[in-house]
């Protein structure tokens, strides 16, 4: 009988001994844990911060891709313009031209006029 109790009693000692070791590890598993959800909200906030400055972006190309399409509206309507003044230019030149022409041509029948 002496010789059971020692068993159980060995057998208690060693199963206090496995408890505290389990407990230990156990509060070393809860410490992770808890720096596991630190890290987590962490980088939960840091994804609300980056999405939110990704929003703003993105707001910001868009408003830039409105500019860009009215300044190219701009430039068409610029071409444009610059096309017919470059056009109604050469018309004018070519009127001073043909009454230059025709002025030559007066000119050198005055002369011969006055000649004669």
């Amino acid at each position: 009988m002496e010789e059971r109790l020692a068993r159980q009693e060995a057998t208690t000692e060693e199963l206090y001994e496995k408890k505290e070791k389990l407990e230990d590890e156990v509060s070393g598993l809860k410490g992770d844990v808890e720096g596991l959800e630190l890290h987590l909200k962490k980088s939960e906030q840091e994804k609300q911060t980056k999405d939110g400055q990704i929003r703003t972006l993105n707001e910001e190309m868009a408003r830039q891709d409105e500019n860009i399409s009215k300044l190219q509206k701009d430039k068409k309507q610029m071409d444009q313009t610059i096309k017919q003044t470059q056009e109604s230019l050469a018309a004018e030149e070519d009127k001073v031209n043909h009454l230059n022409k025709l002025k030559q041509k007066l000119e050198q029948n005055i002369d011969e006029a006055s000649t004669t």
